[in-house]
């Protein structure tokens, strides 16, 4: 992940929180939070951060990096838990969900239940930013991909395709440690890649209204095109 620019994506999500009414964002909340980096970015921009994320590890490693910036209540504010199930004690602001997290919904049930989730969690004239990754983005650069890095004494092998039929985008990892005979770790990652119509007719009209669907971190519109849409909803 050390291509990804985390600082540049928190200041293009910042600009975004303008959509939100009266342009008043103060407490986030990230859903597949990862290791908190777009969390601690935010921090340090001073929202007062929550996140959730379904690996208890990735949950351990937010906090620590979160730790380090000294904010404050951090131990109270991660949390394991599952996007398309969750729940929080007080409306937030906003709620994130980035890096194509939301492909995960492999159901459109599964999708629809987060955003059922996210409206849930979201004061009214709150905002619900998510992306997507479009089947453009699959079939260009991640069908028939692999690639080998190494790093000290771990490398990994990663091999990609996707399923048309299914729309289904398939990475695996197999990853080596320098002291096990064959890979120590294997790991298996399922994208559903649903089109913009799809999940713009999942949208509920009595909950959200689509404020914007913006191509990659642009303010122009979102289309099939893209690499990365940007989806901005807001409470209604």
């Amino acid at each position: 992940m050390r291509h990804v620019n985390y600082k540049r994506w928190a200041l293009y999500i910042i600009d975004l929180f303008g959509f939100a009414e009266g342009g008043r964002v103060e407490r986030v909340l990230e859903l597949a939070c990862g290791t908190g980096k777009v969390l601690a970015e935010l921090a340090q921009a001073g929202y007062k951060v929550f996140g959730l994320d379904l690996s208890f590890d990735m949950v351990r490693q937010a906090a620590e990096r979160l730790s380090k910036l000294q904010v404050a209540n951090y131990k109270l504010t991660l949390w394991r838990g599952d996007m398309k199930n969750f729940a929080v004690a007080s409306p937030v602001d906003a709620v994130i969900c980035l890096y194509d997290s939301f492909n995960y919904c492999h159901e459109p049930e599964a999708a629809r239940g987060l955003l059922d989730n996210a409206a849930a969690a979201v004061r009214r004239g709150g905002l619900f930013i998510f992306d997507v990754c479009t089947e453009h983005t699959c079939r260009r650069n991640f069908n028939n991909f692999y690639e080998r890095e190494s790093y000290l004494e771990i490398s990994y092998i990663r091999r990609a395709h996707f399923k048309p039929s299914r729309k289904i985008q398939v990475n695996e990892f197999f990853i080596s440690d320098g002291f096990s005979r064959g890979p120590a770790l294997y790991e298996r990652h399922e994208q559903r890649i649903y089109s913009l119509q799809e999940i713009t007719a999942m949208i509920d009209a009595q909950q959200w209204e689509l404020t914007g669907c913006f191509d990659g971190m642009s303010r122009r519109p979102g289309s099939e095109k893209s690499d990365r849409v940007h989806f901005v909803l807001k409470r209604l």
